[in-house]
């Protein structure tokens, strides 16, 4: 633009520009978002060339909070921002990818390796034992519940995140709190694109890349396998195999992972056009997504459509609409049959295929594996989704510093899931039930949002207010149709299964959420600022006198650098102190948990109703009370930025199912489900610490750094009893096993089980003498005694803590912790001429893994295939009582 003039234009996408009839002793003056504005003479030139510095630590940068926005430097919570930029660095498929070591406080986990599967978001530790934990997402003020009960399936894979502008992650309850009773496990603020004036401006990206497993798990191959085989046919366990006679002359046989594992292609494209004249602007958008699964039988493809317009339709009105549309394909028949862990237990002597290309299989149907890359290739597990999500919106200038906005946003989501299991032969293994199932849901949530905002400066004070009612309703509904009884494996319709065979139900919930809210800021002197909401909701989830409740935040800062003693410091540009308090809630509970919930049964008279729950019409809302105190330094220009907080949160009268015994009728014939109640209580406390830095920065070369960690310690402090436990259980065919426990006292899910203290190793282990001389026997599991079929060389010792000579579940303890000590991020990226290149670490320490499957992978006595390091199981020999030699 002229400095000080009207005239002005927008440069196209390669950056040409053009302005006429300039005086030549104007000034140009460049700016973008992101970037430090340039100013250059005209002095009769008529080709001006500028090249933008970007401003990377800018204070005025605009971050969206809950229900508005703020200048980051006038921050009282704990925000964390991704910018647009790393977004792009990221190279994800969702957008909850993206936050993975980016940002102080918040831990990704994947859950499913299935491409678009979801992962687990944790903001600041945990706040349920048994409900969600998962932080809501508001794109663009719609409301996302991160939790999407299925480890294979994401609420966000219809985004696509190049449409992403910005991501701003409200930590502590100070920011939090203005979203009340959802806003439990932190919110995260999602912006997406918009128009800008000027003229016309086409864009086109995309990429293409790979994706590989990077290394395979060492299982025995065919000689191995063949050997150990033969050493349990010696020792009676099997008999013997006559394909094993010489192992040794056997080549490596089948490897199970090289067949079912793959190179994955993955592509991205992505179409936009922006632009707008002095009252209307607008944005469009279209991409397309293609992931293939580095194992047969997963892969996942988006396309999505979008399109913003915001019009100044009157100088005291503005209206806009923002939608998005998609459509979603994902294959997760890799989950059927457990094929991985199938891939692994499959014994190298099995062929993958026969000569003639069909699939192969075991020779027989005792103690064998079915075929993976069959089932992976053969059954079919896929599902379509399709959506639309946005708002339009109204906004009224009633002066400069008063304005209504009325918003309504809508979230409908279409699913539809195909199963269908074909007839197959592998080997001597067949299936000759063919059988599919359809599963139709629909999901239609719409909220209707008005504020009223008022924003007034006068002499060192500055006000912003805000008040606002919202209502929010959440309706859903499936529809789910089975059978079996296929003439062929070609149609695979519902009406093509055999009639009799058909079985369906139907299932629909709704439930609503109505708020009144407000917020004020108060600043002075650009030095002290004071901000306060309050929040009122209610629930349809809880009984009346239950419904309602109050969500209070409070929170100040002060802007030490703007002092007149550190005004004009060189070293420090900015140091702020932060502190904050405030209240979110939880009301997920099933919908009714309140009242009885009646199902059909069949009785002798036909059918009836009986309750399927027990009522708590007592239930209320889970509250949580978090402290934040943060400080924020800037030095050097702000070309080294720290931030670093510490928090506390306790979390009160959290929702939990009760434990009652099988005889008050939890179990069996016309049994109902236990109820909910507020009974417990649990403390997160913890400490961040991020540092931003410019490491280099020249005309054509950028280098900047972020280096960020987090500390989280976790501790229950009250169940419905002292002795009270949750434990969560591992199940594998018929065996149930207790893994984890959740106790008062201790931190969420500690790994249960008995400590390892040696292994038998030789005859004398089995005995020892106590303190008094006496020779007693080593404790044994209970019920088993020393044989081969029994506690046997090579077996473990457990440590016998009561010391009654017995190891039972008296044993028990805690012998592990999945919760790390800390985590971290560390980016480096540098830029150079129009090419970047990012380099991200990402990482947690202390934390115990389990890996439940080296139970039966490194098991001998398994009739399958195992971990190479199973090979180091105990062998019996002879030995010559003069030790000269070995006797065989």
């Amino acid at each position: 633009m002229v400095k000080g003039a009207k005239t002005s234009t927008v440069s196209n996408f390669d950056g040409t520009y053009t302005l006429q009839a300039i005086p030549n002793n104007s000034i140009l003056v460049f700016s973008f978002i992101g970037y430090k504005p340039y100013e250059v003479a005209v002095n009769n030139k008529t080709k001006i060339d500028a090249v933008l510095e970007e401003n990377l630590n800018d204070l005025k940068e605009v971050v969206v909070i809950g229900y508005g926005t703020a200048k980051r430097a006038d921050l009282t919570g704990a925000i964390s921002s991704i910018s647009s930029s790393a977004v792009t660095q990221s190279v994800s498929t969702t957008i909850d990818q993206v936050l993975q070591g980016r940002a102080a406080g918040v831990q990704i986990q994947q859950n499913s390796g299935t491409p678009g599967g979801s992962s687990s978001v944790r903001i600041r530790g945990i706040s349920s034992i048994t409900g969600s934990n998962e932080p809501i997402y508001v794109i663009d003020g719609v409301i996302i519940d991160g939790n999407s009960g299925s480890l294979n399936t994401n609420p966000l894979s219809g985004i696509n995140p190049n449409d992403i502008a910005s991501i701003d992650i409200l930590k502590d309850a100070s920011a939090t709190a203005i979203y009340g009773s959802r806003a439990a496990n932190g919110v995260i603020m999602v912006t997406t694109k918009t128009g800008r004036k000027g003229d016309l401006t086409l864009n086109f990206d995309s990429y293409v890349g790979w994706q590989q497993m990077p290394k395979e798990l060492q299982v025995l191959n065919l000689r191995e396998y063949g050997t150990l085989k033969n050493t349990r046919s010696d020792l009676g366990i099997v008999q013997r195999d006559p394909y094993f006679i010489r192992p040794d002359l056997l080549g490596e046989g089948t490897n199970w992972q090289d067949e079912l594992f793959q190179t994955g292609l993955i592509q991205s494209y992505n179409l936009s056009a922006s632009g707008g004249s002095d009252t209307t602007t607008y944005a469009l958008g279209m991409s397309y997504f293609d992931q293939e699964g580095t194992i047969i039988g997963s892969s996942f493809d988006r396309m999505t459509i979008r399109a913003v317009v915001d019009s100044q339709v009157k100088k005291w009105m503005k209206v806009g609409v923002n939608l998005n549309a998609y459509k979603t394909n994902q294959v997760t028949t890799v989950n059927d049959d457990s094929v991985i862990l199938t891939a692994l237990k499959q014994t190298p002597n099995v062929a993958a295929r026969n000569a003639d290309g069909t699939f192969d299989g075991p020779d027989t149907t005792e103690f064998v594996q079915t075929n993976p890359l069959g089932i992976a290739m053969l059954k079919d597990n896929h599902g379509k989704d399709y959506g639309i999500r946005g708002n339009v919106y109204a906004e009224i200038g009633f002066t400069k510093d008063l304005k209504l906005r009325t918003q309504y946003s809508i979230d409908y989501g279409f699913g539809n899931r195909y199963t269908f299991n074909p007839s197959y032969t592998f080997g001597a293994l067949s299936n000759e039930v063919r059988e599919g199932s359809r599963t139709k849901s629909t999901s239609e949530n719409w909220m209707w949002t008005n504020t009223l905002t008022y924003n007034k400066a006068f002499g060192k004070h500055n006000v912003n207010a805000l008040v606002a009612q919202e209502f929010q309703e959440q309706n859903w509904e499936n529809l789910y149709g089975y059978r079996s009884g296929y003439l062929t494996n070609g149609a695979t319709d519902l009406n093509a299964g055999d009639p009799t065979t058909a079985r369906n139900s139907n299932a629909s919930s709704t439930k609503s959420l109505s708020s009144y809210f407000a917020r004020a800021t108060y600043t002075f002197d650009d030095r002290y600022i004071l901000t306060g909401t309050i929040r009122r909701d209610g629930s349809s989830q809880f009984a009346e006198g239950n419904k309602w409740d109050w969500f209070p935040s409070a929170s100040l800062a002060w802007k030490v650098s703007n002092e007149s003693f550190l005004k004009e410091n060189q070293t420090i540009s900015n140091l702020k102190l932060r502190a904050g308090w405030g209240v979110t809630g939880n009301s997920s509970v099933p919908n009714n948990a309140y009242t009885s919930v009646y199902g059909t049964s069949a009785t002798n008279w036909g059918s009836g109703q009986i309750a399927t729950n027990t009522a708590n019409p007592d239930l209320k809302w889970e509250k949580s009370n978090q402290t934040n105190i943060g400080l924020d330094i800037g030095l050097l220009d702000n070309r080294i930025e720290i931030t670093t907080d510490v928090y506390y949160k306790k979390t009160d009268d959290l929702l939990l199912r009760l434990s009652l015994p099988a005889y008050v009728g939890t179990t069996g014939q016309g049994a109902t489900t236990p109820p909910f109640a507020n009974i417990g209580s649990l403390e997160n406390k913890g400490f961040e610490f991020t540092i931003n830095t410019i490491n280099m920065q020249r005309k054509d070369f950028l280098w900047k750094s972020n280096f960020n960690i987090s500390m989280n310690r976790f501790k229950v402090l009250k169940l419905n009893s002292e002795s009270g436990v949750y434990d969560q259980t591992l199940q594998q065919g018929s065996d149930v096993t207790v893994v984890t426990r959740t106790a008062v006292g201790q931190p969420l899910g500690q790994f249960y089980g008995y400590k390892v203290i040696g292994r038998f190793e030789k005859a004398t282990d089995f005995y020892y003498k106590d303190a008094t001389g006496t020779v007693k026997p080593t404790a044994l599991p209970e019920g088993m005694v020393i044989g081969e079929n029994g506690v046997w060389i090579g077996d473990y010792m457990f440590e016998d803590v009561n010391k009654d000579g017995v190891i039972n579940e008296k044993d028990a303890g805690y012998i592990g912790d999945p919760n790390p000590d800390f985590t971290f991020g560390f980016n480096n990226s540098f830029s150079f001429k129009g090419f970047d290149v990012s380099i991200l670490f990402t990482g947690s320490y202390g934390n115990d893994v389990l890996n439940y499957q080296r139970r039966w992978l490194e098991n001998p006595r398994e009739n399958t295939n195992l971990l190479k390091s199973a090979l180091g199981y105990a062998q019996l020999e002879l030995i010559d009582p003069n030790r000269t030699k070995r006797l065989s």
